[in-house]
């Protein structure tokens, strides 16, 4: 059975590269059509930063809705938590045009996570308007790490993935490279790291003022309160908001209770100390 999964996760693997090669290519070949147009295009409005597996990609959905917000190219353009990428005019690309009235935004979760994002933001755009969506770590670590066994990136039973005296490793926050590279564990596993907001927004508000952060609670998109929010956050003018589609939502057995009993033992001190970083109370912390 193992060497089955093991072979199932290469398989996964293989065929998400070579899809992803396809997809990548012919984005690329699209997006240098904008290259006589670079210097006309928009830089983001809004970045929603994170986090993943909360709903960043339904809450990015409900906000393009809007008349006065135009779409990026993609979603998740991935542009500050790497290096590889080559220009501000490749980002720009990204973007439609400037028009007064008008915003633009894009969404890439693994901004909140990698160290050396504010930084790089604050730089490139220091007025953009950032959105976290937090979900509750235990329920978010589950979810990543069924995602993660779906694409083949780990092939452990979740007792042993989610044991949080067994985590991988993860280099300082100083080293850069490491969070920047396409394999870093950082990406696509880190299940309880990437759980712990408050390390994570207290970098982000070294960066940028607290007036410039909007926090929401991954429950309020089912409740209908957080793309209005966002809307006012943003300056928009009212707008009805449509039902919110639920996106890349995976379906899963449900987790052992002892489990969830030890990742909420895990998380409390890092939820105690989200509250004190952001004056936020969340109804799971």
């Amino acid at each position: 059975m193992a060497e089955q999964g093991a072979a199932q996760a290469g398989a996964w693997r293989r065929n998400r590269g070579l899809r992803g090669y396809v997809r990548r290519t012919g984005a690329s070949v699209l997006l240098a059509t904008r290259i006589p147009t670079t210097r006309w295009r928009a830089l983001p409005d809004f970045v929603i930063i994170g986090a993943q597996k909360a709903g960043t990609t339904s809450l990015y959905e409900g906000l393009v809705d809007h008349p006065d917000v135009g779409r990026a190219f993609r979603k998740e353009v991935h542009f500050f938590d790497t290096t590889r990428y080559p220009s501000l005019g490749w980002y720009r690309r990204h973007f439609p045009f400037e028009r007064e009235g008008r915003l633009t935004g894009e969404s890439s979760p693994y901004y909140l996570f990698h160290p050396a994002v504010p930084a790089r933001m604050k730089r490139v755009v220091p007025d953009v308007r950032l959105i976290a969506i937090l979900r509750d770590p235990v329920a978010r670590a589950i979810s990543q790490y069924h995602h993660a066994r779906h694409w083949g990136f780990d092939d452990r039973p979740i007792d042993e993935a989610l044991d949080p005296a067994h985590q991988d490793e993860l280099a300082p926050p100083a080293d850069e490279a490491w969070y920047d590279r396409h394999d870093s564990p950082a990406r696509e596993r880190a299940y309880l790291a990437r759980g712990c907001y408050d390390e994570q927004l207290a970098r982000w508000l070294e960066v940028f003022d607290h007036d410039r952060l909007l926090l929401l609670d991954s429950s309020e998109l089912d409740g209908g309160s957080a793309i209005p929010a966002a809307h006012r956050f943003l300056g928009l003018r009212e707008h009805a908001v449509t039902a919110v589609p639920h996106r890349n939502v995976g379906a899963y057995e449900e987790s052992d209770a002892a489990l969830v009993e030890r990742l909420r033992e895990h998380f409390r001190p890092h939820n105690d100390r989200l509250l004190e970083v952001t004056g936020r109370a969340f109804r799971w912390a």
